[in-house]
């Protein structure tokens, strides 16, 4: 069921997340940081991300280690600070640690 989303405006039917991902272009004078390498799950996390963000609800995202779901959020809000004037504060955790 994770792995499709619904087509409301066209065909009216289930697709998988791989028709959403959009190709990859490789800016050279961008950071090694800063890129984002569109996958099934990014592209999943982040429109999940963009639709709740939209309608001003609540977030919870969680899934695999090593997924992008960091990722997408840390790209997210850095797009939003430049034209939504927000300020972030990150706290990196993870579940690799033992802390």
């Amino acid at each position: 069921m994770f792995d499709y989303w619904y087509d409301l405006k066209k065909e009216k039917i289930y697709k998988p997340w791989t028709t959403k991902v959009s190709s990859f272009n490789y800016d050279k004078d961008m950071s090694y940081f800063d890129l984002m390498v569109p996958t099934t799950d990014t592209t999943k996390y982040s429109f999940c991300l963009d639709l709740l963000l939209r309608i001003s609800k609540p977030i919870f995202i969680t899934g695999g280690s090593g997924t992008g779901k960091s990722a997408v959020i840390s790209n997210k809000l850095g797009l939003m600070k430049d034209k939504d004037n927000i300020v972030t504060i990150n706290i990196n955790m993870s579940a690799q640690t033992s802390s």
